[in-house]
């Protein structure tokens, strides 16, 4: 991991999303569990919902505006495996504490472009939110100290607009969890699933 202290990624991370269509609204986790089927779990998704797609698939799996929440599940590095939101609400924080028991990390990250919205890069750590391991302004330290090494050259400055923030916090977690988002993450096949509203709704 010692390399990815201060590792850029080979194409603007923001580039990427909007190539893919998913700069004006993006939700996403990267959990600290390789098992792909224990995340499933964790999330209490439909079992019977699982399909195994590519990127494109799952983008026309679903009709907008349903407020079904559907998640595309897979590895994303050794011992991390991703969950994008593709549909319906974003990610419970009930959800995020199932995610992250038992000592594991989690990266969470949402941004709604057209309005400015950025939720800061929240980390969680056995069932608790510990804080946000957003690079810091200049000068600054990371809220969550053991993760301030990485944040060498993504420093932020007064006046950026959300594209170049969201590009600095998708940075960080590429250089946390050994991979930043790339044209194979894209192109590989993942598992879309089902998330029922009854499941987190107790």
């Amino acid at each position: 991991m010692q390399d990815m202290l201060h590792a850029f990624p080979a194409e603007g991370q923001w580039d990427l999303l909007v190539e893919y269509g998913l700069h004006e609204r993006f939700s996403a986790q990267w959990v600290d569990i390789e098992d792909v089927g224990e995340v499933a779990r964790r999330l209490r998704v439909d079992p019977e919902s699982a399909t195994p797609c590519d990127f494109q698939t799952a983008m026309r799996s679903y009709a907008i505006g349903d407020g079904t929440m559907l998640v595309w599940i897979g590895e994303h590095a050794p011992g991390w495996s991703h969950v994008l939101t593709l549909s319906g609400a974003s990610t419970p924080w009930k959800a995020m504490e199932a995610l992250s028991a038992g000592r594991r990390r989690v990266l969470d990250a949402f941004c709604i472009e057209d309005i400015g919205h950025l939720q800061e890069l929240l980390y969680s750590y056995d069932g608790a939110c510990i804080g946000n391991v957003c690079p810091p302004y200049l000068g600054g330290t990371v809220e969550v100290a053991e993760y301030d090494a990485y944040a060498t050259g993504l420093e932020l400055a007064d006046g950026m607009g959300t594209a170049e923030l969201f590009e600095r916090f998708l940075c960080m977690a590429g250089r946390i969890t050994g991979r930043f988002i790339d044209r194979e993450w894209f192109s590989s096949t993942r598992t879309l699933y089902r998330i029922p509203e009854e499941s987190w709704s107790d």
